[in-house]
């Protein structure tokens, strides 16, 4: 059966308080200028601020891109000398010392002595585990995209398969959502990242592509397939499906 989040409002429920947000003379849904504002977000998980603080540090750490290239340099276990490490992050060895000491201080990598070489790995932490699913992300999106600019925040994903409510459709204000065969998928080059479609899918198959479920990671390459024509994204969709079959949904697809 089709895994459902369980704090999350059904469309009719957003519907329903839509219509009484209406009825009060104010619309939820306004689009402002190249921003686009939407629907209030749902309240979000509160975080303390021993988390929030711990977080921005790390981000903080990985804004550099000299010491994104280290980090990344050191994912696997690895341990490298500073000189190593310079070559890889195409930094000079001062640049790369004076950056390793920063990540040494917020604890991120270690160092070690073997002789009179200094060797560095990285600890545990945020800082690591934001550089490896992000770097893990990027390396995955850049095998999908045709241009360096080219974007999909929003991904359709198997419970659209062989359901294909166009609710999404009738909400998307650039008209980024088209329908093939068996599946509808978002337009990498027209998709402005608004998030109307989300709440819209009454099976929840759309979803923002940082919190796509792993095991429909396949549906990504399928929206951005999309710049090659429908006939490709039937393709993948058809090779997809015959090697693992959809699940029904209850109401919308049958065995």
């Amino acid at each position: 059966m089709c895994a459902r989040r369980p704090t999350r409002p059904s469309p009719r429920d957003r519907r329903l308080q839509r219509g009484a947000l209406a009825s009060d003379g104010w619309d939820p849904i306004s689009y402002v200028c190249a921003g686009m504002q939407m629907t209030p977000p749902e309240e979000p998980h509160s975080l303390d601020l021993v988390a929030i603080e711990r977080l921005v540090a790390a981000y903080r750490l990985l804004a550099d891109p000299g010491r994104l290239r280290l980090v990344g340099a050191l994912l696997e276990d690895r341990e490298l000398p500073v000189r190593e490490l310079a070559r890889v992050a195409s930094l000079s060895e001062t640049a790369a010392s004076q950056q390793l000491r920063v990540l040494r201080e917020a604890g991120v990598v270690r160092r070690r002595r073997a002789g009179r070489q200094a060797l560095y790995r990285l600890s545990g932490g945020d800082a690591r585990a934001l550089a490896r699913n992000g770097i893990a992300r990027a390396t995955r999106r850049s095998t999908y995209s045709r241009r360096k600019d080219a974007q999909v925040t929003y991904i359709i994903a198997e419970p659209c398969v062989d359901v294909k409510d166009k609710s999404c459709v009738d909400v998307c204000p650039v008209d980024c959502i088209h329908e093939g065969d068996r599946i509808l998928v978002i337009d990498p080059e027209e998709c402005i990242d608004c998030g109307a479609c989300e709440p819209e899918c009454p099976v929840e198959a759309i979803y923002p592509e940082d919190v796509l479920p792993e095991k429909w990671e396949p549906f990504v390459k399928i929206n951005y397939a999309y710049g090659q024509g429908l006939d490709t994204v039937n393709e993948l969709v058809q090779e997809l499906v015959e090697q693992s079959p959809p699940p029904p949904i209850p109401g919308y697809r049958e065995t």
